[in-house]
């Protein structure tokens, strides 16, 4: 029963009094006279409550269900496109896992040929492939006696820089520098770590502390003093010039001051043979040279003590290496020079010596590339101690 179909029906289904044959609070009493009807108008305001007393309101509930229904619409087009995007990802995904269980099957040739489209294709499973950790060698344990860290820092360092993959996490790096620690350093360590200090939790709050308190050489004044103390002495000069430069590394001279010291540093030999040249002014040059020199004079001297130790007699399977001595002593060369002399008879300055010496130069005679065994003069004089010269020294020897 609804107020519409009241109005439709008119007041034909007006409620009337109770019945009383059956109603047991009126049996007995007298019959009462039925209540009278409401007026319609007055029925009307009585039934209808609101929100149903105006047009409006009806409006306005339809208008509601209808924003609802819109944004029910709205969100499930919404599901539908996500849906739909996560399909199309997931399948991308699966043909980039079958690509790349095809190429671990069946690996592509040295030099496969491919068109653009197949490259651009192939491209994304390439950059996602993990290439191999670098084998590297453990670090040297440090005990700290040294006093410099750097160089198992920068060993450490390496670790982290290219097995990142096995170090994710300060504190797991910082395991891996005690780990390989020992002596005092070890010791340090071990305590920092136990009492959960701060600076196991950080890289580089560990470096600035295990820095303090094992580096102790300074970086630029002990390099400089070095410098100056360092010297060639008997070592080539290549290796003189690899421990010039690494200590050139860590200050701050300008190439003339360099120069100047890497000079001050060589043998005196060396100088001798710098001496009478243009030096450059680059200290690589300068380097250059200097180890062309002292390449030159090794192999001087190796070629002269093979020459000193060769046999005498053997002339089957080689040519000789000297020409025969002169059935009589000649002038020769060395005789025209500007000390002239009659050798054999009297002594060899000191100068003249060291340059017969130098070039190679018999002491007797002073023909080239003759020994003092082989120089007829030299029987002579040994025959006549009247006119033995000064007793000569082996070309060999410098």
């Amino acid at each position: 029963f609804t107020p519409h179909s009241f109005l439709r029906h008119g007041c034909q289904c007006a409620p009337t009094g109770r019945d009383r044959t059956t109603d047991p609070l009126i049996i007995g009493q007298p019959a009462q006279p039925p209540e009278p009807l409401l007026p319609i108008t007055l029925l009307y305001t009585t039934l209808i409550t609101p929100p149903y007393t105006s047009q409006a309101g009806l409006t306005s509930q339809e208008w509601m269900i209808r924003q609802q229904e819109e944004q029910l619409s709205f969100l499930r087009r919404g599901l539908l496109e996500m849906s739909d995007r996560h399909e199309q990802q997931l399948t991308a995904v699966s043909k980039q896992i079958e690509q790349l269980a095809g190429q671990i099957q069946h690996p592509p040739s040295s030099h496969p040929l491919h068109s653009p489209s197949s490259a651009s294709v192939h491209l994304a499973p390439v950059q996602t492939s993990v290439a191999p950790a670098a084998q590297l060698a453990r670090p040297e344990r440090f005990s700290g006696d040294s006093g410099d860290c750097r160089v198992f820092i920068t060993q450490c360092e390496l670790h982290f820089e290219l097995q990142a993959v096995n170090y994710p996490t300060d504190r797991s790096r910082v395991a891996f520098i005690i780990s390989h620690l020992t002596g005092r350093a070890g010791a340090w360590a071990t305590a920092e770590w136990q009492r959960g200090a701060a600076t196991c939790a950080s890289l580089p709050a560990f470096l600035e502390a295990f820095t303090l308190v094992f580096q102790h050489t300074k970086l630029g004044r002990e390099a400089a003093r070095a410098l100056m103390r360092l010297r060639q002495r008997r070592r080539r000069v290549a290796d003189y010039a690899v421990g010039f430069r690494t200590l050139a590394l860590e200050i701050f001279w300008n190439p003339a001051a360099l120069t100047d010291a890497f000079l001050e540093g060589l043998s005196e030999e060396m100088k001798d043979h710098l001496a009478p040249l243009d030096l450059p002014s680059s200290l690589e040059l300068f380097i250059a040279l200097a180890i062309r020199i002292d390449n030159r004079l090794q192999d001087c001297r190796r070629g002269r003590q093979l020459e000193a130790v060769q046999p005498r007699g053997h002339s089957s399977d080689h040519a000789p290496h000297y020409s025969p001595p002169p059935a009589a002593p000649t002038e020769t060369p060395a005789m025209l020079m500007d000390e002239p002399m009659q050798l054999g008879r009297d002594r060899l300055s000191p100068s003249e010596r060291v340059r017969r010496m130098t070039a190679g130069e018999c002491l007797y005679c002073g023909q080239l590339g003759l020994f003092c065994r082989d120089c007829p003069n030299a029987a002579a004089c040994h025959s006549d101690p009247a006119v033995r010269p000064e007793a000569p020294v082996e070309e060999g020897v410098l």
